[in-house]
């Protein structure tokens, strides 16, 4: 019985991206809106067809793609946040280059190790404006992390650079003066350790696990991705695809791009925080700060109006059903991308979850199907992964839901 309940555990787990923490490559940018590389791996496993190409159009930090080259699967992939593009291209093209030139990649990492570990000089850089983000650092982390990327930038091989920028990203919500509790806030003291500020020895622990995954692991990734649009919406592939495997933007309200902003900025991927409400809006409509002035009001589908008409006189913000309606309208879009991408038998799967507001249940899953059947799409099969109970008590779950495309 032990056993049982340890697969189920394991299982119910692979929904989530807590498995990835100890994968090899993967686990190189925690991504806590991501799902496992099981999942993925099981996903593959039991496809119904010879898979050789997949799209992935909400990429995220690239489980699927990366591990469809662990698979020998050319892949393609759309991702509205530049930085999370970059780490997904990262783990699997940088990497995959890596392997070729492995002892002068790992030379340079070792330098830069040693580099860091010497005498950092980072007294200059203390005190400098951040645009607006140095108050997200105490002074001294925010210096050595500037120290650190002064480092990078001065390697001579570009392999290098990215892997190193990397495992610079990686340790930055860690040293700050923010904790990511579901979204990126301000860390109360009892969440804080004194250690945690400790730049040097965070930065050098990931890029030792950076080294060694390299070293041992690099041979695995076998096919490169390509990124072809930020935005599913809007994506255009020369050739149609034999799968999809994704996880679509929860309607939840979590802010994807809010929640990577010191990574934005760090890596030069932004110049200010009044970049962000840019980034977030050209996204499907997932969370009520996509909902403004830069987007037109959505379309309301029949399929969801019978929801926007229970929200609107109950919901705490007046957001929230334009919100829901957009959602939809915009998954909508991106349903009929995937059938002109996919092949004819080709195989679509859905991981998602329901959602609730004011006390609504809104069975996101149950919506996306009925717009799936609308464009060709036939659900074969689905799976509970978990449930949770939200704030109010109410049983939500998350499903994968897996679909065959008849054209």
């Amino acid at each position: 019985m032990a056993s049982i309940v340890s697969t189920k555990k394991k299982r119910s787990l692979s929904g989530t991206f807590t498995l990835n923490k100890t994968e090899p490559i993967h686990r190189w940018y925690k991504y806590d809106e991501g799902y496992s590389s099981e999942f993925i791996v099981n996903e593959f496993e039991r496809l119904p067809i010879e898979a050789e190409t997949l799209f992935e159009p909400f990429g995220g930090s690239g489980t699927t793609p990366l591990v469809a080259s662990q698979f020998g699967i050319q892949s393609f992939f759309s991702e509205i946040n530049p930085f999370m593009a970059f780490v997904t291209e990262t783990k699997i093209n940088t990497v995959k280059a890596s392997h070729q030139k492995m002892d002068q990649v790992i030379g340079q990492l070792l330098n830069l190790k040693s580099n860091v570990l010497g005498k950092l000089e980072f007294e200059s850089f203390i005190g400098l404006s951040f645009d607006g983000f140095e108050k997200y650092y105490k002074p001294e982390v925010l210096a050595k992390l500037l120290a650190i990327k002064k480092l990078i930038l001065s390697l001579n091989e570009p392999l290098s650079i990215n892997i190193s920028k990397i495992a610079l990203a990686s340790i930055t919500i860690k040293v700050s003066n923010m904790v990511k509790r579901g979204d990126l806030r301000y860390a109360k003291d009892s969440e804080k350790k004194q250690e945690d500020f400790d730049v040097v020895f965070h930065f050098v622990n990931k890029l030792d696990e950076i080294i060694y995954d390299i070293e041992n692991h690099s041979e695995s990734v076998h096919s490169n991705t390509s990124f072809i649009h930020s935005d599913a919406r809007h994506v255009i592939l020369s050739k149609e695809v034999d799968c999809v495997i994704t996880s679509p933007p929860y309607l939840n309200g979590t802010n994807y791009i809010r929640n990577t902003k010191l990574e934005l900025k760090l890596l030069d991927f932004i110049k200010s925080e009044k970049c962000l409400p840019n980034l977030h809006s050209g996204g499907i409509m997932a969370g009520i700060n996509s909902v403004s002035k830069r987007r037109n009001i959505p379309i309301i589908l029949d399929e969801v109006k019978e929801y926007v008409t229970q929200l609107e006189p109950v919901t705490y913000d007046k957001r929230i059903p334009i919100m829901v309606a957009g959602y939809f309208y915009d998954m909508d879009i991106v349903f009929g991308k995937l059938k002109q991408i996919l092949r004819n038998d080709g195989i679509f799967v859905l991981d998602i979850g329901d959602s609730q507001f004011a006390g609504v249940h809104i069975p996101t899953d149950a919506i996306l199907s009925e717009l799936a059947v609308k464009h060709g799409f036939t659900l074969y099969d689905e799976e509970i992964l978990r449930t949770r109970r939200s704030k109010n008590q109410m049983i939500l779950s998350q499903k994968v839901l897996r679909y065959r495309l008849r054209k």
